[in-house]
């Protein structure tokens, strides 16, 4: 046998051992096909898709491998989606290197500051808030996980503060004597309190370690008591962990004066996590959309970040739409059209969406489609077009097999716990000239 003649057998075999791979059923005619290539395919948008609103599970916004960045902080009072609140609970730790400190002879505080930086923007309006800071009474652990839910004890006030938030790190600083810091909220605290800081046993015998500081000083709680008018407010992003988020002590002694020493908030040494908490009260419809049965088709439906609320689409005829034909799904792309009235320069529209799978037992699950590349599912917001675009064409493969319930879709907001931009999309009832469709193209199978 020729050299020439072994190289065209050898090519053979991996030809065959190519075309011999199996296919799932599920990969019959998926993504293979361009759109001008599809031989014998058909289309159809006509999938009855029942919209409806529904609430949002608490988030994890705290546990001890998360890493959250950013926690959010204020209250926004949306003319659509109500009274959005969130407040923070965190514990303070002792710097490195700066344990068992001696603040000499008859220490008098001067002032108690605390200072949180700004993450550089904010949800909202730049409307003036009340700040007020709660002292912690129940402890709290950075082994822990804490959810968005949790309200933990708290007892007297300890400061607070009224401030017109400035946020834009290019044009906003904080001056602090005569140095420059990142722009941040500050507030003044009592001075009584903090003064045991200084001279209360109680305190200054667990600067030994930061497990001693924190049961003696387990943390604050700060929070918005302002409720602004309608189109006011806003939701501060707030960099927790930065260098200059800390409670700094003032003071003065018999030999010195202009003294400091400050607690930080360690990525590592200290629990700290935001809580949510909405008032629908003034959003009628995201109301009576939550009182209502899910199976009532609404003509807009509501996703908002936080813990708020999602949407819920049922597809009740998809699995009999072909009428017990096989087809190959090429192609299944949901469309989620934005209404354009809810938005504005303050309330823009949330930058990414995920379409989820309901489960009572697990909470919502990706879909198929999810692993795939991003740009292949999509979710991303068409801010031209005012729309949110997904291929879920392996879902509904798997729903059209059998191999997959079709318990239908929400539609729920991305980095919910660090965001919160809200979004309300017009819905799947079919009389609507711009409405939430499901566009299939496919193959019949013989």
């Amino acid at each position: 046998m020729t050299k020439h003649i072994r190289h065209i057998l050898f090519l053979a075999l991996i030809a065959m051992a190519v075309s011999c791979k199996k296919k799932t059923p599920e990969d019959i005619g998926l993504l293979f096909l361009p759109d001008s290539d599809l031989l014998n395919a058909a289309f159809t948008d006509t999938v009855t898709l029942i919209t409806h609103t529904v609430k949002d599970d608490s988030l994890k916004t705290y546990c001890p491998t998360c890493g959250i960045p950013t926690l959010l902080l204020g209250t926004v009072n949306d003319p659509i989606f109500g009274i959005t609140k969130s407040s923070i609970f965190t514990q303070f730790s002792i710097p490195s290197g700066k344990t068992n400190p001696s603040f000499g002879t008859n220490p008098v505080l001067d002032s108690a500051v605390l200072s949180l930086v700004y993450n550089s923007k904010q949800y909202g309006t730049l409307y003036p808030q009340k700040f007020d800071v709660y002292e912690v009474s129940e402890m709290m652990s950075k082994d822990s996980t804490y959810y968005s839910n949790k309200l933990l004890q708290f007892t007297q006030q300890i400061g607070s503060a009224t401030i017109i938030p400035a946020t834009n790190p290019a044009t906003d600083s904080t001056i602090v004597g005569t140095a420059k810091y990142p722009s941040h909220l500050r507030i003044k605290l009592t001075n009584v309190f903090f003064q045991n800081f200084l001279t209360n046993s109680a305190y200054t015998s667990a600067y030994n370690s930061n497990a001693n500081f924190q049961t003696a000083f387990k943390g604050i709680y700060i929070v918005s008591s302002t409720i602004p008018p309608s189109g006011e407010g806003a939701i501060l992003y707030m960099k927790i962990t930065d260098a200059y988020s800390r409670l700094t002590l003032y003071y003065q002694n018999d030999i010195a004066d202009s003294l400091s020493y400050y607690f930080g908030i360690s990525k590592t040494d200290c629990a700290r996590f935001s809580h949510f908490a909405h008032d629908y009260t003034s959003a009628m419809e995201i109301t009576n959309q939550l009182n209502t049965a899910t199976n009532i088709q609404q003509n807009k439906v509501f996703v908002q970040p936080m813990a708020g609320v999602r949407a819920k689409i049922t597809m009740p005829s998809l699995t009999s739409m072909f009428n017990g034909q096989k087809v190959a799904i090429n192609k299944a792309e949901l469309i989620l059209p934005v209404e354009s009235s809810s938005l504005s320069s303050v309330f823009s529209a949330h930058s990414k969406l995920v379409v989820t799978i309901p489960d009572s037992v697990l909470g919502p699950l990706f879909i198929p489609d999810y692993f795939e590349s991003s740009t292949y599912f999509g979710g991303d917001y068409d801010s031209t077009n005012k729309v949110y675009k997904f291929n879920i064409a392996r879902y509904v493969q798997q729903i059209l097999n059998g191999t997959k319930t079709n318990k239908g879709l929400y539609i729920m907001a991305t980095s919910a716990r660090i965001t919160a931009n809200r979004v309300q999309l017009l819905g799947g009832d079919k009389a609507l000239t711009n409405r939430m469709r499901l566009k299939i193209t496919y193959t019949p199978l013989k």
